[in-house]
């Protein structure tokens, strides 16, 4: 079953006034200006544990580590921890699928009422079959929309292509994702603005041509397409491997090319960094920070580690943060680029 996208975007927007970003994940010059001032993170990266029920074979996060997971009063401390440092949202990763965690939605509405906008990246497959959603949320999956809606998080779903079955290693995860589609466009997830709907696009040479095609379709649907090139952890931690999956530097940046103009189309201008294509620069490099599923604080998930949330607080890891960006990277730190990506040759650098 291929999911109706020219359907879809015969859909008029009831909101005209649009804001090209998604709450939560891109931030405006001031709110920039101000974590660089204040000394403050806007947003924080993390992978909590869990599992997942497919195999995507470029995978980054799941089983990655080994050690002792973070336990739920680990992961609510460090929300706290984060809230009091004047943080703006909390984008829960993975490790693996988050909405296959009991305590998920718990989780999100505490972030909410910390004061600080939860971010859900998920696969869409606990959203798209209610038997799923029954069994661990003991909810519909309409059910789990609307607690998401009422929570005021903010989803990305993973859409790398209409028919992804391949990329993840598991037949019928397509169908899936496009009913959970279904269920946040009719929930009006997109009715905001800045849009509380995004896709996840991870860039492989196996949709690389598909995505000018999904990359239009959200920004006539108000959806954000995040698309971002594979970083060099997980399983593409090998160059070997990572040659074998990602378009080359060349390609990536005549898609770059092509994703503003459509872009610009559409009267959406502004200086186009190497992070994302076709999108905004990355506020984990200039105001963010990343925690895995064992409490290390990184730079950002491809970056240096800088400590652990079990040895010092989260305070005392940000500052060390902020301190190793500013002399890793200097002024180019509040650019917003990958240096990650640059660094491995995954992206062109562009001096």
């Amino acid at each position: 079953m291929f999911f109706n996208m020219k359907k879809i975007r015969r859909q008029k927007m009831k909101n005209t006034t649009k804001i090209f970003g998604y709450e939560g994940g891109t931030f405006s010059d001031k709110d920039i200006v101000q974590a660089r001032k204040n000394n403050i993170p806007l947003t924080m990266d993390c992978a909590l544990p869990g599992g997942c029920l497919n195999k995507c074979f470029y995978c980054g996060y799941f089983g990655v580590n080994h050690g002792p997971k973070l336990t739920q009063d680990e992961i609510v401390r460090v929300f706290e921890e984060f809230a009091a440092l004047g943080g703006k949202s909390i984008k829960i990763l993975g490790e693996g699928e988050p909405l296959l965690r009991k305590d998920i939605l718990p989780l999100l509405a505490k972030i909410r009422n910390l004061g600080v906008i939860p971010v859900l990246f998920t696969c869409g497959d606990v959203l798209g079959s209610d038997e799923l959603a029954q069994k661990i949320h003991h909810l519909s999956c309409d059910g789990i929309v609307r607690k998401l809606h009422d929570i005021g998080a903010t989803v990305m779903l993973k859409y790398e292509r209409q028919q992804q079955d391949s990329i993840v290693q598991r037949k019928g995860y397509s169908t899936l994702r496009n009913k959970a589609l279904t269920r946040l466009l009719s929930a009006g997830f997109n009715r905001y603005h800045p849009t509380r709907l995004g896709f996840g696009i991870v860039l492989l040479k196996q949709n690389y041509g598909k995505i000018a095609y999904i990359f239009n379709f959200a920004l006539h649907n108000n959806i954000y397409p995040l698309v971002c090139p594979l970083m060099p952890i997980g399983k593409v931690a090998d160059p070997e491997i990572r040659v074998k999956y990602s378009p080359c530097p060349r390609e990536i940046t005549n898609l770059i090319q092509r994703l503003v103009t459509l872009r610009e189309h559409e009267g959406i201008y502004f200086p186009d960094p190497v992070a994302f294509p076709g999108g905004l620069p990355c506020d984990i490099a200039r105001a963010g920070m990343y925690m895995d599923d064992i409490g290390n604080i990184k730079l950002c998930e491809a970056d240096d580690t800088v400590g652990n949330i079990r040895d010092s607080s989260l305070a005392e890891l940000w500052q060390r943060c902020s301190k190793i960006k500013d002399r890793k990277y200097g002024k180019e730190r509040w650019v917003g680029r990958c240096f990650p990506k640059i660094s491995a040759g995954i992206l062109e650098c562009p001096c």
